[in-house]
């Protein structure tokens, strides 16, 4: 069924502002504080909770005609469905369906849209601000209490959660490595990173906490905000956040002049609290050693997926790298002497090939356009995705970027578009309902 061109409602927009708004802090909340949590199907198959109430959520709102495909988006992911299929046909086994699945059906999600106002829209992101607050200040009341009580306990609930929805601390399900329990050494004492209690990793509170301080320069400036996600930024005492920001920082300065000021206010409170020893710097510096220790973390982030697409390229045959060797099939170098795991661009070339990277590119390409998130927040996002651990499946990231890149569009075009919208356009609509 086609969607036309709304027309102008007597109706006060605020309320479906407010709907729409809910709808992605729901979302934000289900990615953000349902991450940890898993649901575990016989000894090898996990499905992160976060993916279900948010599952449940895009189809309410699709049934519902609240949601909408536009055709490009679609034709590009049809494309990129046929090569994953030819993919998994070609080097058939019967433990990749899950994976093709959940790829499908992930990435399907960035395939949809709403019309949203920037009202609207700035809404969504005052919510993500609001929730990363609140997992910065858990992460510095959970520093601080493992002076008083244990930490280990503290991370996990004190049992609370039963242990199926809770798998232990370096594992998901038993198969996928969590690094939850972090360690640092800092003034002589082994002290437990942050990770603000619900997420996975002390890494991805940095994350977090450096795409809110982003979104914070380029849209809010808010100082007490920028305040407090700094703390639980350097907290969590991971490189892979702070990175984020080294590259992201001269891109929002150099698009938007108002971030200048807080840019240099917060690496001037980031030094304060560095150069005070409030924050120890000898535990970044010391890290840096971690890109020559090939089994650290340093290492298997930024140059073991390197290495693994150089020893790859040497043994794979002219199908495998057309085609790719099927979803979900890892690469184990034949004679690696290292940790060798790979980042999202690696894992996507390895399974899909390059003919499934350049439509994948398409197809993210396509969703990404006249979007209303910032080109710096998504600068960002790209590189956190493509380059800080594999997350081609990483349904609590793919949701974020979901709501924050793609479900969010621009207001259809009134005035000639409502006289051609009988003739052609542009959107599926998910129901006639709404």
């Amino acid at each position: 069924m086609f969607a036309e061109t709304p027309r102008a409602s007597a109706c006060p927009t605020y309320k479906l502002d407010n709907s729409a708004t809910r709808v992605d802090i729901a979302l934000l909340v289900s990615a953000l504080f349902l991450q940890r949590f898993s649901l575990s199907f016989g000894n090898s198959s996990t499905l992160q909770l976060d993916i279900v109430p948010a599952a449940l959520i895009f189809v309410h709102q699709f049934a519902s005609g609240r949601l909408l495909i536009q055709y490009d988006r679609l034709l590009w992911f049809l494309v990129m469905g046929l090569t994953a299929t030819a993919s998994l046909l070609l080097n058939f086994k019967s433990t990749m369906l899950s994976s093709y699945g959940l790829f499908l059906v992930i990435y399907s999600l960035f395939a949809l849209s709403r019309s949203s106002t920037p009202d609207q829209y700035k809404s969504t992101l005052h919510g993500f601000q609001y929730l990363v607050l609140i997992l910065s200040c858990l992460g510095m009341a959970q520093f601080a209490a493992q002076f008083v009580v244990d930490g280990r306990q503290l991370i996990m609930f004190y049992g609370i959660f039963p242990n199926f929805l809770l798998p232990s601390p370096g594992s998901i399900g038993g198969t996928a490595p969590w690094n939850t329990i972090g360690k640092v050494s800092v003034g002589g004492l082994s002290l437990i990173k942050s990770n603000g209690i619900f997420l996975v990793e002390p890494s991805t509170m940095s994350q977090m906490a450096a795409l809110a301080i982003l979104i914070e320069v380029l849209v809010f400036r808010r100082p007490r905000y920028l305040i407090l996600l700094t703390f639980g930024l350097l907290l969590a005492y991971s490189g892979t956040g702070i990175s984020i920001l080294i590259l992201s920082f001269p891109l929002a300065v150099l698009i938007n002049r108002r971030a200048q000021l807080p840019v240099l206010l917060i690496s001037l409170f980031a030094f304060g609290l560095l150069a005070t020893g409030i924050i120890h710097l000898s535990a970044f510096t010391e890290r840096v050693d971690e890109f020559e220790n090939t089994g650290a973390s340093g290492f298997i982030r930024f140059i073991s997926p390197f290495w693994m697409a150089a020893d790859y390229f040497d043994t794979a045959s002219l199908p495998e790298l057309l085609f790719g060797n099927g979803p979900g099939y890892g690469y184990v170098p034949p004679r690696a002497f290292y940790y060798a795991s790979g980042d999202t661009w690696f894992n996507l070339f390895y399974e899909y090939g390059l003919i499934g990277v350049f439509v994948f590119t398409c197809f993210l390409g396509s969703c990404f356009r006249r979007s209303r998130c910032p080109t710096a927040l998504i600068a960002g996002l790209i590189y956190h995705y493509l380059f800080t651990g594999n997350n081609l499946l990483d349904s609590p990231l793919l949701i974020i970027m979901v709501v924050l890149c793609t479900l969010n569009g621009p207001e259809p075009r009134r005035g000639r578009s409502d006289e051609t919208s009988h003739h052609r356009s542009s959107l599926v609509a998910g129901s006639a309902v709404g």
